[in-house]
């Protein structure tokens, strides 16, 4: 494969994302932007590819691009105690949401126990909780 054979469509193509995210990439400072080849095009390559996969697989694990940005940076570094930090405040986070996660489905299975306990053709407890009308399942298990 040649050095530069990547077409931005065909960039974002391989690396599984659209055209608007490398752009997107692009104007946050996490990609590289190529001069314009004598055909009008910019041509990328395959350590472009590489950035894009990279910046999607961290998203994915939870990043945000400020993450990413420092990473990459990092990347050409051999800084592992800054990575190791950023990568270990991202799990506390993750871990945070997920019992935030837990506690809102404890909240919902309390909402559908309290519709199941309703009397048919009363208001639905749900949509009076969602609008703030009705006391909340711990209030009502509790009374």
């Amino acid at each position: 494969m040649p050095t530069h054979a990547f077409t931005v469509r065909k960039l974002a193509d391989t690396a599984g994302v659209g055209v608007e995210a490398v752009r997107f990439y692009q104007r946050r400072g996490l990609l590289r932007e190529p001069a314009r080849e004598g055909n009008g095009f910019r041509q990328y390559d395959e350590g472009d590819v590489r950035r894009l996969r990279f910046i999607k697989r961290a998203q994915e694990l939870g990043f945000s691009l400020d993450d990413v940005a420092s990473l990459v940076s990092l990347s050409a570094e051999t800084d592992q105690l800054r990575v190791r930090e950023i990568t270990q405040q991202r799990v506390l986070d993750i871990r945070q949401r997920a019992t935030q996660l837990e506690a809102m489905a404890v909240a919902l299975e309390g909402l559908v126990t309290c519709c199941q306990k309703s009397a048919k053709g009363d208001h639905c407890p749900i949509i009076a909780a969602l609008v703030d009308h009705a006391p909340r399942p711990a209030e009502q298990v509790a009374a």
